[in-house]
């Protein structure tokens, strides 16, 4: 019978003995805290930070494989977050553009960071060896994948009269300018109707809360304008509105917000809105594909 008590072989023994050494105990052998890692306040900000752009960056790249591989098929769902995961990016990048200290201890971490932080993501990749190629991309571009590959091209209506007054470039450069300025539009109301749905869910339901939000998005929504091909041009308008399903829904709310005085929206009130909200984004991303 097996004796139950019998010490291991892999177990220390009496016999077993730690001598350390003494070449520079007293650099080796103290005990880490966490006052020897972070030297300031301000480093543990930018750590902070830091850590928060690790985790965009691998959530991100897992939801752009995602997308590239049919296994999220909601393009609404798939452009609301990666429009969220890139704003945070951005706010992080602006906190350090903002801070003289918190940008010297970022350029002390990456040596060779870049004055505007472009290459910061590249950077972060390298030092902890991430493989995040689409992520990286996906930042660097500021907008998502669905806005990048819409087929109708946005303008503002406001920014071509300015361009009526100008002198014009080569058409190469007006082409991947309108590109980037159509891509650029959609996110920004994006954005808006996000942000406004993100305040009903929040809570928020007086109309100094509300209105100013619903207020930039019909105005954005507003300002945009589709190009007419040549043919349609002669017949018609250059640039014509952009018109969907819950546009005009949209309005209606604002003028129900402006006439609320000091009263509050109902719960009721609240869920109408948000699936009128709903309804529109989708009619909104319809009407550009």
């Amino acid at each position: 019978m097996a004796d139950n008590n019998a010490i291991p072989s892999f177990a220390p023994t009496s016999t077993t003995s730690y001598a350390p050494s003494n070449f520079n105990a007293g650099l080796y052998h103290q005990e880490i805290t966490k006052a020897s890692l972070i030297k300031s306040n301000q480093h543990k900000v930018v750590y902070d930070s830091l850590a928060e752009a690790y985790s965009i960056i691998t959530v991100l790249e897992v939801i752009e494989n995602s997308f590239l591989k049919d296994y999220i098929t909601d393009k609404e769902k798939y452009t609301s977050i990666t429009l969220r995961l890139i704003n945070q990016y951005q706010m992080i990048i602006k906190g350090f553009e903002n801070d003289e200290l918190k940008y010297q201890i970022l350029n002390d971490l990456f040596k060779d960071l870049l004055p505007n932080l472009s290459n910061l993501v590249d950077l972060i990749a390298k030092k902890f060896n991430l493989d995040t190629h689409l992520a990286i991309s996906r930042l660097k571009s500021g907008i998502p994948a669905t806005i990048e590959h819409l087929h109708t091209r946005v303008e503002s209506h406001a920014h071509n009269d300015e361009q009526a007054v100008t002198s014009s470039t080569s058409s190469l450069n007006k082409a991947n300018s309108s590109n980037k300025a159509s891509a650029r539009l959609v996110a920004e109301a994006t954005g808006s109707f996000i942000t406004m749905m993100d305040a009903l869910k929040l809570n928020y339901k007086t109309k100094d809360q509300l209105h100013p939000l619903l207020s930039d998005l019909v105005v954005s929504l507003n300002d945009m304008v589709t190009k007419n091909s040549e043919e349609e041009v002669e017949e018609e308008e250059e640039f014509k509105p952009i018109e969907f399903q819950g546009k005009s829904k949209l309005v209606n709310w604002l003028i129900k917000l402006n006439n609320l005085q000091d009263e509050e929206l109902s719960q009721d009130e609240i869920n109408l809105f948000l699936k009128d909200l709903d309804n529109a984004y989708k009619g909104f991303y319809a009407s550009l594909e």
